[in-house]
């Protein structure tokens, strides 16, 4: 079976996990309830409700996604997506991802929704901007700063993006976060894996090949 898409992004990013969690809660009205309900075969309401799907790799490798929706105490639902490499496929007992978005597609029009993308870069393959910190002349309540965290902000004082960075032996580590509006679909993780690459990338430079 050939790679997919989303496998092939998160492999061309260097991205591991990738998730949306979306930032407006979602009114549970009647007839939305209704749906759900019809979707998960008539399951309690009560609880959390999970969904996944496997994008097929290469080999054994695959990616993940698990959706998991959620009834607050106002009768309201929250939607959170995460998409992450594996070795196994998602748990057989979970409903199909793609029964969710049928269920929820008219009551969730695009929106804003909050994303952390995690990135591990080879050293071997990239040069960091930015390195970890000495401390040799400091009191000795650490001796190095291995993470980093920088904030950009646009005009007006908010948060474009936050990118963190941490360095563990041969691997350079990005976790990046920002707010991004769109709707939710099968093909989510493709723009928002775009986004967050290219923000990561702009602290590392390819190195050049021997």
């Amino acid at each position: 079976m050939a790679a997919s898409p989303i496998y092939q992004a998160f492999k061309r990013t260097n991205c591991t996990r990738l998730s949306f969690i979306l930032s407006v809660q979602l009114p549970a009205s009647k007839a939305l309830l209704s749906r759900i309900r019809s979707c998960l075969r008539g399951k309690g309401l009560n609880l959390s409700w999970d969904f996944a799907a496997t994008y097929p790799g290469e080999g054994k490798e695959k990616v993940n996604a698990q959706a998991i929706l959620t009834r607050g105490p106002q009768k309201d639902l929250s939607v959170l997506v995460i998409w992450s490499r594996a070795k196994e496929g998602a748990p057989s007992e979970s409903k199909r991802f793609s029964e969710l978005l049928r269920c929820i597609h008219e009551y969730l029009p695009e929106r804003e929704g909050s994303v952390w993308a995690y990135f591990s870069y080879d050293s071997e393959k990239v040069t960091s901007l930015f390195r970890p910190i000495r401390l040799a002349d400091q009191p000795v309540i650490f001796d190095e700063i291995t993470g980093i965290t920088g904030v950009k902000r646009n005009p007006e004082g908010k948060m474009g993006y936050e990118l963190e960075m941490s360095f563990e032996g041969k691997r350079v580590n990005h976790v990046v976060r920002f707010t991004q509006r769109l709707e939710l679909s099968e093909d989510t993780p493709l723009p928002l894996l775009e986004v967050a690459s290219r923000i990561s990338m702009l602290a590392l430079k390819p190195k050049e090949e021997k």
